[in-house]
């Protein structure tokens, strides 16, 4: 007969209710116990860095060295823990997902000190704008246009940190990242309808060769000045060979006026229009090219954007491939909260392991917010929810402050203010110079 499991000591009702779905994946009380701790310190008040040091001392009952065992050491598998919240998910009875949907591929970057971290190296962190000492990660997000759920992340591991440089076993591209990611959605059920990503994934022809092989459908960014090979019949009247090039030898009457909603609520007047590159791109090839504007006459470089897709023109006009492709502007929907607020980039390890570990624990509070702070009923979706999404948006997005008494919550905006309430006192109290354990006992909501 096997030994039944010690209960974790109570931490708040709702921090328990959703941990307990994961208990069966932690073979020991203080890992369990761990979980619930790392959890609620993520989702408590961004007064300090979401380090372990402060979160042993904020978190009732929590020490640094067990934390640090949590992440670094422990028995645990993270793609199990993953699985697992995607069941949680696709169980909620109105967050679940559905196909009208779209996978986002992108990656970010935060800037680190030293290079004792083995994922940090100087490379282009998009968050500053140039290259840095820094550690780059490439993440896979679902959305519907009404709400959001990150999906994975895969660690890049920079070429100037392994022994064979790019040769390396070990080494993959982002795009090489982005396709595992993609695999594994699909491995775990995960239904979307086209696969949106920027030019780092849509000039990959690798990646989009795989894509189209799949039966994928997508819709990737690429950039302007992107070549094609043309044959030049007439040298005194050579055709286009970029997207910037097409889009210039357009009349004002082939530009499609299109009215969409950004997450603030305010309307943004852009014009659309199908182009032509060869026997490349164009509206009857296997692969069209669409190009966006705010301004058709000068098309400025900043406010132009061309997308090329594999789907058919039945299956989408240019201005719904637009669109789908504006819905990538939901990943910063998750990279600003968790940045912000759940402390993303304030991990203290080197291990890769640890890290890694560290960023789909912020993904479980991420994803603890929108299942437990949600709505019960289902809520309409697809295209025909775009005119809305900036106002859905700006209700129940993310993670947001709440005008509150008292220090605020990472919960997301509309959603009860108390999920946490009854620890933000005994945390506030026992303050990072650390307080007598008696101060930071907490009883169950």
């Amino acid at each position: 007969m096997p030994t039944p499991r010690k209960p974790s000591p109570p931490t708040t009702e709702t921090v328990d209710h959703f941990c307990a779905e994961f208990d069966d994946l932690f073979c020991r009380l203080a890992e369990r116990q761990a979980l619930r701790q790392y959890l609620i310190g993520l989702l408590l008040p961004r007064e300090h860095n979401k380090t372990l040091t402060v979160l042993a001392s904020l978190v009732p009952g929590a020490e640094r060295q067990r934390l640090h065992h949590f992440l670094h050491d422990a028995p645990w598998d993270t793609q199990a823990l993953n699985q697992r919240r995607f069941e949680l998910w696709k169980n909620h009875p109105a967050l679940a997902p559905h196909a009208d949907s779209v996978l986002i591929v992108d990656e970010t970057g935060d800037p680190k000190r030293g290079r004792r971290i083995v994922l940090a190296a100087n490379q282009y962190i998009g968050k500053l704008g140039h290259t840095a000492n820094g550690v780059v990660s490439v993440t896979s997000h679902w959305t519907d246009g009404t709400r959001h759920v990150p999906l994975g992340v895969k660690p890049y591991r920079p070429a100037s940190r392994l022994a064979q440089g790019k040769s390396d076993p070990a080494f993959q591209t982002k795009p090489e990242l982005a396709w595992e990611l993609i695999q594994e959605a699909r491995a775990v059920g995960i239904p979307f309808r086209i696969v949106v990503a920027d030019c780092v994934y849509g000039e990959n022809p690798k990646l989009e060769a795989r894509l189209f092989t799949a039966g994928l459908k997508y819709v990737l960014a690429v950039r302007p000045n992107r070549g094609t090979w043309q044959v030049v019949e007439d040298e005194a009247n050579p055709p286009a060979f970029t997207p910037a090039e097409a889009a210039q030898r357009l009349s004002p009457e082939q530009w499609q006026q299109t009215v969409r909603t950004d997450s603030h609520s305010k309307e943004l007047v852009h014009y659309v229009a199908e182009l032509s590159l060869g026997n490349t791109y164009g509206p009857d090839q296997l692969v069209r090219l669409v190009a966006a504007t705010d301004d058709p006459v000068t098309l400025k470089a900043d406010t132009t954007w061309y997308m090329t897709t594999n789907l058919t023109r039945e299956e989408a006009a240019p201005a719904e491939v637009y669109q789908w492709y504006c819905w990538r502007d939901w990943i910063e929907h998750f990279y600003k909260p968790s940045k912000h607020e759940l402390g993303w980039a304030d991990f203290q390890m080197r291990s890769e392991r640890a890290i890694v570990r560290h960023w789909l624990l912020v993904m479980l509070a991420f994803t603890f917010s929108l299942l437990v702070g949600g709505p019960t009923q289902p809520q309409s979706t697809g295209p025909a929810a775009t005119e809305q999404a900036g106002k859905k948006i700006s209700r129940a997005a993310g993670l947001g402050r709440h005008p509150t008494p008292g220090p605020p919550l990472a919960v997301p905006v509309g959603a009860s203010p108390y999920l946490l309430a009854p620890l933000v006192h005994s945390a506030t109290a026992a303050g990072v110079g650390g307080a007598p354990r008696s101060c930071r006992s907490v009883a169950p909501a």
